[in-house]
């Protein structure tokens, strides 16, 4: 009795040890000589990739639209040049002030300042949809990783048992069937291992092309922030409902309708302007020093053709309303994709503990499928599969990792943690 309690704390102690060995942020990538981290990988794709650039592009635009709804506030300067019969000639230099438009003109800049908000909001959404775009093929370069290393354990865990099997077999102990068993189990092992390399080459070119830089240096998960960071559901939807940047857009637009609104309200009122004239020659008299130069307040009015501006306004109102509708539509539509992405992270950090037991206990399994199999109290095809087991529990092992990883950083990105500013920096 007190020999299987020492035997049961001897393996209760071994499994902890053994489960210590596997570590879930170990390194990704073949490079050992340097590394490098999510984040950067992020920022360089910023960098390179074309979206953000056309993104860019369009906020030095939207900021001169800007500076020209400024100057409606300043005089305008007209020239009119008129040439009738007789050789009669006019020629008028003007230049008008606006005094009230009746908020034409605030309409302007408020929808100015409007579609400024927005164009930077678009290029914070083009660098959000491109940071979603780069962690998709990095959980898929992390996942093909850890099922090449797994593939490769197993691999050389059946050739070790192959190669007891041929001295068995030499001696008459093993029949060749089971020796074809093994064969056919490493043939096996081998594709899956290949196909795990064709999907791993396929995401690090894809991660080169995203980032425009050859993937040399392993990405490393150590010292991470994201990944040690606590989260917490309720305030992460705070978060997101604040600081996303598709969120922060639709914002915008609906303050785009607002000043479209006001625009289309404005039209019924009257313009009025100081004009400064002056008028040199004649369509009418022949008189060559007929010059004159007058300054006055001008009233002008343009409703629009029957009741159009009416039309306008009532159109206006509803767009308002569609882009607040758009507003909680989309707000809707992130809170569910960030309880799924929750979901994921949630169900990899439950499961994490596990699997890497289930790794353990089939590592224990095998070894001691081995020695009962050298006593013929199993059989070859229970210690083939055994072996199985364990690559497939590494595999499992795989793509939790990446799972887990990759939605801590789908969760951050989305609540707002990892933010880059117009000029690129994290």
């Amino acid at each position: 009795m007190k020999l299987r309690k020492i035997g049961s704390i001897i393996l209760l102690s071994t499994v902890s040890v053994c489960a210590s060995f596997i570590d879930i942020y170990a390194p990704a990538g073949e490079a050992k000589s340097c590394s490098t981290y999510i984040p950067s990988i992020l920022k360089q794709a910023y960098i390179h990739y074309p979206s953000i650039t056309a993104s860019q592009k369009l906020v030095l635009s939207a900021k001169a639209q800007i500076e020209a709804a400024k100057w409606n506030y300043f005089p305008t300067p007209s020239i009119d040049f008129s040439q009738g019969t007789a050789g009669r000639r006019g020629e008028t230099y003007r230049i008008d002030q606006p005094l009230w438009t009746g908020g034409k003109i605030d309409a302007l800049n408020d929808m100015a300042y409007a579609r400024g908000d927005e164009a930077t909001y678009t290029l914070g959404e083009s660098a959000y949809d491109l940071s979603q775009k780069v962690l998709n093929v990095l959980s898929s370069y992390i996942q093909a990783d850890g099922e090449i290393k797994a593939f490769q354990k197993g691999k050389e865990d059946l050739e070790t048992l192959a190669k007891m099997l041929n001295r068995r077999v030499g001696a008459g102990v093993s029949s060749e069937s089971d020796e074809e068993l093994i064969r056919s189990r490493i043939f096996q092992i081998e594709g899956d291992l290949l196909t795990a390399k064709r999907r791993y080459e396929m995401a690090k070119s894809q991660l080169e092309l995203l980032t425009g830089k050859k993937m040399r240096c392993g990405v490393v998960f150590k010292k991470d922030v994201v990944l040690k960071h606590k989260m917490r559901y309720e305030q992460l939807e705070k978060q997101m409902l604040v600081t996303h940047p598709t969120l922060k857009k639709k914002r915008s637009q609906v303050e785009i309708a607002k000043a479209e609104k006001k625009n289309a309200d404005a039209q019924i009122m009257p313009n009025i302007s100081l004009r400064g004239e002056y008028q040199h020659g004649s369509l009418y008299t022949n008189d060559p020093v007929n010059n004159e130069a007058i300054a006055y307040v001008a009233v002008s009015f343009n409703p629009g053709a029957g009741l159009s501006s009416l039309s306008n306004m009532e159109s206006a109102q509803y767009k308002v309303l569609q882009a607040q509708d758009d507003l909680r539509t989309s707000e809707q539509q992130l809170k569910d994709k960030l309880v799924q992405d929750y979901a994921d992270y949630a169900s990899a950090q439950s499961r994490l503990e596990s699997v890497q037991h289930m790794i353990v206990s089939s590592q224990k399994v095998l070894e001691s499928y081995k020695r009962l199999f050298l006593a013929g109290k199993r059989q070859w095809l229970d210690l083939v599969n055994a072996s199985r087991e364990v690559t497939m529990n590494h595999v499992t092992l795989a793509s939790l990792r990446a799972s887990l990883i990759v939605s801590a950083y789908r969760i951050a990105l989305e609540a707002g943690k990892l933010h880059i500013d117009p000029k690129g920096r994290w």
